[in-house]
């Protein structure tokens, strides 16, 4: 008889870990991407693999990690290690752990054994291998837990919600860093220009500071066209000039040529979910007016 956990959730992950790992790749073999930030491709890329790689080596262990009853013994195998035998009174000390005391613990003299949770497939044939083949120790540990707070029924609805926010987080963690600073650099080597229709211009201060106080602002200037929805230039705009830039585009309002990053401007082009602004290196056709 086996007793393990479910399997989809670690499957799940190491889908995932690979996912990252191949991103972590095609961020490698694809210089064309950074253009010259040759040093931003190499830590991205492997950040990646270092993430992506961590993920898969600890789903795998979590989809290897069983416990195998047999009549004579106990065969445990805890993440990536060796399966450990473990046979009838070698195992000496048990704890309980985890949220509701779901998780069991055991150990022998020499450091075997295993760690499984109440809610695993076929728990109860291990706990009767156990209430036959272990000593005192475990009847001592069976009425200290009998005095705990445990948790008694599966929480199904509970595990899948922590799960996508865990998900969430690990997902937005990674689009956040390193993968702005992709998207800095893809931005910075496929420069593109685009014709808009200026309606409004105003001198703003672009800001990414906490209310800590943490962080940095910058001038600039944000635009208001009618095509390409609201832009944020700040790239060689100082704070002497950002009143400047804002008048001349409020006098010679109309179309315009601005030069962009042109990852970002396809995303606010072809995406309908509310993403940055795309970065505004320049607007080409300004000093001429």
């Amino acid at each position: 008889m086996t007793v393990r956990g479910s399997r989809f959730t670690p499957s799940a992950w190491t889908a995932l870990g690979a996912g990252v790992v191949a991103a972590g790749l095609w961020t490698a073999c694809s210089p064309e991407v950074f253009g010259a930030a040759r040093f931003t491709q190499v830590w991205t890329s492997g950040l990646l693999l270092v993430v992506g790689a961590l993920t898969v080596y600890l789903a795998v262990g979590t989809l290897r990690t069983r416990v195998e009853v047999f009549p004579d013994r106990l065969e445990s195998t805890r993440g990536l290690r060796r399966t450990q035998v473990i046979g009838p009174g070698e195992l000496v000390t048990f704890r309980a752990s985890g949220k509701g005391n779901t998780v069991i613990s055991a150990a022998t003299a020499r450091r075997r054994g295993f760690s499984t949770n109440r809610f695993h497939h076929h728990h109860d044939a291990l706990v009767d291998w156990l209430d036959r083949n272990t000593g005192e120790e475990w009847t001592a540990f069976r009425e200290f837990f009998g005095k705990l707070t445990v948790q008694q029924h599966r929480a199904p609805l509970r595990e899948s919600l922590s799960t996508l926010l865990i998900v969430g987080v690990f997902l937005a963690t990674l689009l956040t860093f390193p993968g702005l600073f992709i998207g800095n650099a893809y931005d910075a080597a496929h420069r593109e220009q685009v014709t808009c229709t200026v309606t409004a211009a105003e001198a703003i201060t672009v800001s990414s500071r906490s209310t800590r106080g943490i962080g940095s602002s910058r001038a600039g200037v944000g635009v208001e066209t009618s095509d390409c929805g609201r832009l944020t230039m700040t790239r060689g705009v100082t704070s002497d000039d950002r009143d400047g830039i804002a008048r001349e585009l409020n006098r010679t309002k109309g179309p315009h040529v601005f030069t962009v990053g042109g990852g970002s401007f396809w995303l606010r082009k072809n995406t309908p979910i509310t993403v940055p602004s795309p970065t505004v290196y320049s607007i080409d056709d300004l000093s001429a007016r």
